[in-house]
């Protein structure tokens, strides 16, 4: 069991202010407040000698608020402490049939592991370093031809292929691609745009090859310059991609990362052609069977094997650069790995037990957490500042702490590029249509950082406004925090 951070401090917060907001700051909150219409909380708190948590500036601590990707620090957290840093993905290719004269007399069968590490974020050669490891271990068993199919077994990862309330106006793109037990490239494709030759026309398309393009698009005039729309709609499971919509024939083309409506076969043809360049070939398809393989009276026989690099080397991808994807990964990870059944909804569920362990109160955590998913993306995730607070502070207390605070954002890096600067800060970032957040560690080179949440939420202007109040704040916890 998780031992819960030393924070008792904490539980009751409007005892313990070491140092309040004078009563001109509060003043000032209160009127932004009140003008903007903004529902604002946060929480920083400092160590003592004891190793206890005083606080030092709060606001509306305990009610709940959308966090946006700040939840992607939990995430991160709950899957260190299941897992560890040193963790690595397991993808395998097994067969129940014979070899014999370099045949092998069944199907090739790819057990996905959920790994997310196949692309060129994390490999020079991108997804295809993977991929022909496991190729040339194949061949170096004999094999230089297999009668039946190239199978890929989704029976480890059942369930939706997204989130509950992920909307169908981000999962058509990158910032809101579904989590896949097998993908390259992020589960992503790269699709080119432009206006048709002439108005009437359809607008010219380019993807990639494999994937069937419904062009229902139609190139308008320049009157319609700025005001042309273009919806991409993966249609799920099959390699079908429909455009609709209208496009401005005054427009410039545009490339766009788009979601990959079948990555696991986009994935198992990449391994069939890494096959057939080491001199193995495939007699049947490439297809998927979401049942469990039959073993036909024989057990599996292991042909390859590829574990990715560690669990640490994607965090920056998640704490510094927000990308989605990979957070959402990781809960589908906890899902196969602590859950045990491989369905998403179940990693969440791992993810909001996590919090509950480490607030050490079931009451507590059910008021303090409500999450849809691992990345923060939906606006239906709820947390309190004082949640993230405590999550933080346990982080600080485990021998992976370096881990994640490493690859937290730090000034003019990741999406703090477009903060006000903070010295000594390591953080991540929250966005969201009318959400602005910020949750971490300032002083973090020291021994003792001020721990910090502060989310705004139903903001109704730009957001560089709400982070500019957000850094003031930061500077005043700073000079609060080095108060001994």
């Amino acid at each position: 069991m998780v031992k819960p951070p030393r924070l008792a401090l904490l539980i009751g917060l409007s005892a313990v202010l070491l140092v309040a907001p004078s009563p001109r700051q509060a003043e000032a909150q209160d009127v932004s407040a009140v003008v903007d219409g903004a529902h604002r909380g946060y929480l920083a708190v400092r160590s003592s000698d004891d190793g206890e948590y005083a606080v030092i500036d709060e606001l509306n601590a305990d009610r709940l608020f959308v966090p946006a990707s700040v939840l992607k620090v939990v995430t991160v957290a709950a899957t260190l402490e299941h897992l560890g840093p040193e963790y690595r993905w397991l993808t395998r290719l097994t067969s129940h049939g014979m070899v014999a004269d370099s045949v092998l007399d069944g199907d090739l069968v790819i057990e996905p592991g959920g790994d997310p590490t196949w692309s060129g974020q994390l490999w020079e050669d991108g997804a295809d370093a993977p991929l022909a490891a496991l190729a040339r271990q194949v061949r170096n068993r004999g094999i230089t031809r297999i009668s039946g199919d190239l199978v890929v077994n989704g029976s480890r990862f059942p369930g939706r292929p997204h989130p509950t309330d992920r909307s169908y106006g981000d999962l058509p793109y990158r910032h809101g691609t579904p989590p896949a037990a097998l993908s390259v490239d992020e589960a992503t494709i790269t699709v080119r745009v432009a206006p048709g030759a002439s108005v009437g026309e359809p607008a010219r398309i380019t993807a990639p090859s494999g994937v069937v393009v419904l062009n229902h698009t139609t190139t308008v005039g320049r009157e319609r310059h700025g005001a042309g729309t273009l919806d991409f709609l993966p249609l799920w499971g099959t390699d079908t991609l429909l455009l609709r919509g209208e496009y401005p024939v005054s427009e410039p083309a545009f490339v766009v990362s788009a979601s990959d409506p079948a990555p696991d076969l986009r994935a198992a043809r990449r391994l069939r052609d890494a096959l057939a360049e080491t001199g193995v070939t495939i007699d049947g398809i490439v297809r998927r069977q979401v049942t469990a393989v039959a073993a036909s009276g024989r057990q599996a026989t292991s042909l390859a094997e590829f574990r990715s690099r560690p669990l640490e080397d994607v965090l920056e991808q998640i704490l510094t650069e927000s990308h989605n994807w990979y957070a959402d990964m990781l809960t589908l990870t906890l899902a196969l790995e602590v859950a045990g059944t491989g369905r998403f909804d179940d990693g969440v569920e791992v993810i909001a037990d996590f919090v509950a362990v480490v607030l050490g109160d079931d009451a507590m955590a059910r008021a303090s957490v409500w999450i849809q998913d691992g990345s923060g993306l939906s606006a239906s995730n709820l947390v309190t500042p004082a949640a993230v607070v405590r999550v933080l502070a346990h982080v600080l207390e485990q021998p992976w702490r370096d881990t994640l605070v490493d690859a937290l954002a730090r000034p003019g890096t990741g999406t703090l590029r477009t903060w006000p600067p903070v010295a000594s800060i390591a953080a991540k970032t929250g966005t969201l249509r009318h959400t602005v957040a910020l949750a971490g560690f300032l002083n973090a080179g020291q021994g003792t950082p001020v721990v910090f949440c502060y989310f705004v939420n139903h903001y109704p202007e730009r957001p560089g406004t709400a982070r500019r109040q957000i850094a003031s704040a930061l500077g005043r916890w700073t000079a609060l925090g080095s108060e001994r």
